[in-house]
């Protein structure tokens, strides 16, 4: 019996350790994952601040550089934002020969040292970026984005550049490209930024761009001269690498590698995106590091092991030797406790005692535990009517009652509102400001719950404090500084904020990342409102917004929703997607609003099935009837 029972002990003692060890294992990992995915995001927060001002900067000098070229101010301008912004390597300015009213329209301001340089000629100038391939197709595509890494032999530094077309008007009023705008930035702070985390003792972490290209690296040589999507699969298994993935900023994960420099042992690895432009952040820290600190607890825990194994041999020798009475003595206790299961009142000291004991202990913490279960409830009654209550509150700010304005007839609006819970991130209002001006709008809070709820209310009232200026830009400039003033949880607006002239049926609006909006013509055909004219509400201090103008006809209906509509999701996981919501439109010009608004509720519920809404859904027609 004394083996039997050390063996049993033994066993218990191994499984354990084992147990501790697995778990203690996965508690490691996971807390050094979360340390890498709170550095990441501090490293790609930074990152973005550099790639997300150059943006800025890039697009401003392509919104600017004509103008300032016609007022002969361009040098001023160029070399004020290279002094200004350190990270700023060079800046190039291309205008093409249809601009007129300009001395030069090549431009090309560069660091050298710590002084600034700017030529300009009326030919393109040969530089580095000239000899970068990757700046040429953006230059063809006309689309705004980032070259590939390249090391700028002037001065012997690592740039990516910005691209940014520059627009003109046409004299039809079409929005023509009329030269470029590249704008380099310096990896070498995002190189220092990179380098200066801590990652563990012997750990580092650096960044590679869309191609793999090393961009930042503890060993500068290595910068640019190697890709990991060219390493040995003995260094890195590259098929378990999803890069599309991981570039959309859809996913971060880790792996296992065994790096070169680190003599080819096995190492952990942790990635995530940069998402502005499609870098991926890598940080490698020794699996040797990784579970050191398992170690000597698992030592200890062997030692002392060893030791109660021993004692509890011994004791265990000793109660069978000594303490166990005879068989004999078993089988009395075995009818004994028969006689007392018949006899519960029977106050001798024996299991069945003990038995009761355990009873009258569990019947005293039920006691506790209905107790405790009761508060819970009232806790959880609170919470359900505290929600409720912001439910209703939130109701009474939007409007459900139509015709919106019975007392006229050049006006026909009607909108739906439908929160996916019990509060919403959803807005929409119209009021007049004058006998002639009406203004609209609708937007969508981004986040969930009360929070979002809350935010939404303080963005209506905002907009409708500021919109007694004269244009909708300005109403949505002003509104978007006060949302930021108020803003301490980084919560965001996206708005389409329009002004009919009902006079003229002139409409000018806008659309701050909005999702697209349209005009429903009487034949059925829909004219795509898609354009934004600005970033979110409630982001960036002071920032500028455009605005645009339409001319409305008779029976013209303005269509306006929140991405609730064309996100909805079926049984299969399908969206109900734009182009759906496009057909269904087409077939629904010259119908009155309500009965554009009540169709498209029953074609969404149609597409739902039963599946359950995700998010708030919130529909405006307004009908256009001078």
């Amino acid at each position: 019996m004394s083996i039997y029972i050390s063996l049993a002990v033994i066993g218990v003692f191994i499984v354990f350790i084992a147990i501790y060890f697995l778990f203690n294992r996965q508690l490691i990992e996971e807390n050094v994952e979360n340390k890498a995915i709170t550095i990441s995001s501090e490293i790609t927060g930074e990152v973005n601040q550099y790639v997300v001002s150059v943006r800025e900067i890039t697009s401003n000098i392509s919104e600017q550089i004509i103008y300032y070229s016609k007022q002969n101010q361009s040098e001023h301008f160029l070399t004020s934002l290279v002094n200004k912004y350190s990270y700023i390597n060079a800046i190039h300015v291309n205008i093409d020969s249809t601009v007129f009213d300009v001395d030069y329209k090549n431009y090309y301001c560069y660091r050298v040292g710590d002084s600034i340089r700017l030529q300009k000629a009326n030919i393109p100038f040969e530089n580095c970026l000239k000899l970068e391939p990757s700046s040429a197709p953006l230059v063809v595509k006309q689309i705004p984005g980032w070259t590939e890494p390249f090391l700028c032999k002037k001065n012997n530094k690592v740039v990516v550049a910005m691209y940014f077309p520059i627009v003109q008007k046409s004299s039809i009023g079409k929005d023509v490209v009329v030269g470029e705008v590249f704008c380099e930035l310096s990896l070498l702070e995002v190189n220092n930024s990179v380098n200066k985390v801590k990652v563990g003792d012997n750990g580092f972490a650096f960044i590679v761009s869309r191609s793999g290209v090393y961009i930042t690296h503890p060993i500068e040589e290595w910068i640019l001269n190697k890709n990991i999507f060219n390493l040995s699969k003995s260094v890195f298994d590259v098929e378990k690498f999803d890069v599309a993935a991981i570039q959309s900023g859809k996913k971060s994960g880790t792996l296992v590698a065994y790096p070169e420099l680190y003599d080819y042992k096995k190492s952990w690895v942790y990635y995530a995106p940069v998402t502005e432009n499609g870098w991926i952040l890598i940080f490698v820290l020794p699996f040797n590091e990784l579970y050191e600190p398992l170690y000597l607890p698992i030592l200890q825990m062997l030692f002392f092991s060893v030791l109660g194994i021993l004692v509890i041999y011994l004791l265990v020798t000793y109660i069978t030797n000594k303490q166990i009475q005879p068989l004999s003595s078993v089988t009395q206790q075995l009818k004994l406790f028969s006689r007392i299961a018949g006899n519960l009142k029977d106050d001798s000291e024996n299991e069945v005692a003990q038995l009761s004991q355990s009873l009258n202990l569990m019947r005293t913490w039920f006691e506790k535990y209905k107790v405790t279960r009761s508060v819970e409830d009232q806790k959880r009654e609170i919470r359900e009517r505290d929600i409720d209550q912001a439910s209703e509150i939130q109701r009474s700010f939007i409007k459900t009652e139509f015709p919106a304005f019975p007392e006229r007839k050049d006006i026909d609006l009607h909108a739906v509102y439908k929160p996916a819970s019990g509060v919403s991130g959803d807005l929409f209002d119209y009021f007049f400001v004058n006998e002639k001006q009406l203004v609209f709008t609708i937007g969508d809070v981004s986040g969930k719950g009360i929070p979002a709820a809350f935010f939404m209310s303080v963005a209506q009232t905002i907009i409708k404090s500021n919109a007694n200026k004269p244009r909708p830009r300005e109403i949505v400039e002003a509104a978007n500084t006060d949302l930021f003033t108020n803003n301490q949880h980084q919560f965001f607006l996206t708005l389409f904020l329009g002004v009919l002239d009902v006079e003229s049926g002139i409409l000018t609006y806008c659309n701050a990342a909005h999702t697209a909006s349209y005009i429903l013509k009487e034949d059925g055909k829909l004219i795509d409102l898609a354009q934004s004219h600005g970033l979110p509400l409630g982001l960036y201090h002071d920032k500028k917004y455009a605005e645009a103008k339409i001319q409305l006809e008779k029976g013209d209906c303005v269509v306006l929703y929140t991405d609730g509509v064309t996100e909805l999701n079926d049984s299969n996981r399908l969206q109900y997607g734009n182009e759906r919501l496009e057909q269904n439109l087409k077939i629904m010009g010259g119908l009155s609003a309500a009965d554009i608004v009540t169709k498209i509720e029953k074609s969404l519920n149609q597409f739902m099935g039963e599946s359950k809404q995700s998010d708030d859904i919130s529909i405006l027609i307004l009908k256009y009837k001078p």
